[in-house]
């Protein structure tokens, strides 16, 4: 299907190097549509016109009618957004990339949704006010065990995990008591270490949807959905 004109077509990709090279390439902002949700990416900031796994996540999430919802590593916005078209009531979406932040404030006053949402720059849970609580937290994490060189590698490359080990770590904390944790994540990542820090963090696994390669020697995406309870 041919995108609308002046937006990006969407493709699909298991090259990081590539992808973050094409990504590099590209010094202008450009359009993009993700489930009819049109979105407007800058340059340096990881696009869903070369990523889906924001698809896969969207596929099995449950929005309840006025949730309100941390978008962590927001990237474009897509997923808090996506979160509120669904029905959340409000977004808080966090990123450490500028770019990425200023990217998610441009679509949340395109999309209509400066009076339920805003954008923060925030390392993990670092931009939050104390006492700041979800009902669902949404982290699509960086697969690749190896060291970002730029903002815009962080959000593909997690030397150690650490990110992983830390967005864990602090999402009891900012879960309300009946709240749920979507972790997108793919098996070109350290599954096993990731498992070790879930099993860490105390959170309990409600659920794990297993997603396989859509084109030929792709990856597969793995999303839990982590509780407190």
């Amino acid at each position: 299907m041919n995108a609308p004109l002046g937006v990006s077509v969407r493709r699909q990709t298991t090259d990081v190097d590539a992808m973050l090279t094409e990504l590099r390439l590209c010094e202008r902002p450009h359009d993009v549509e993700v489930s009819g949700l049109p979105l407007h990416v800058l340059p340096g900031v990881l696009s869903p016109r070369l990523s889906h796994g924001p698809d896969a996540l969207m596929s099995k999430w449950h929005i309840e009618p006025g949730a309100t919802v941390l978008d962590l590593g927001c990237g474009s916005g897509v997923l808090g957004l996506a979160a509120l078209r669904a029905g959340a009531g409000c977004l808080v979406a966090l990123d450490i990339n500028p770019q990425a932040v200023l990217t998610t404030k441009i679509n949340i006053e395109r999309l209509g949704y400066s009076d339920k949402a805003e954008a923060r720059y925030s390392d993990t849970y670092s931009g939050l006010h104390s006492g700041e609580k979800f009902d669902i937290i949404l982290f699509a994490a960086p697969y690749w065990n190896r060291k970002a060189k730029d903002d815009l590698e962080r959000s593909c490359f997690d030397e150690d995990h650490n990110v992983m080990a830390s967005a864990l770590k602090g999402a009891r904390r900012r879960l309300n008591d009946k709240g749920v944790m979507y972790v997108l994540f793919s098996d070109q990542g350290d599954v096993g270490r990731v498992l070790n820090l879930i099993n860490k963090s105390k959170l309990r696994v409600r659920n794990m949807h297993i997603f396989r390669p859509s084109i030929p020697e792709g990856h597969i995406r793995i999303i839990w959905e982590l509780t407190v309870q």
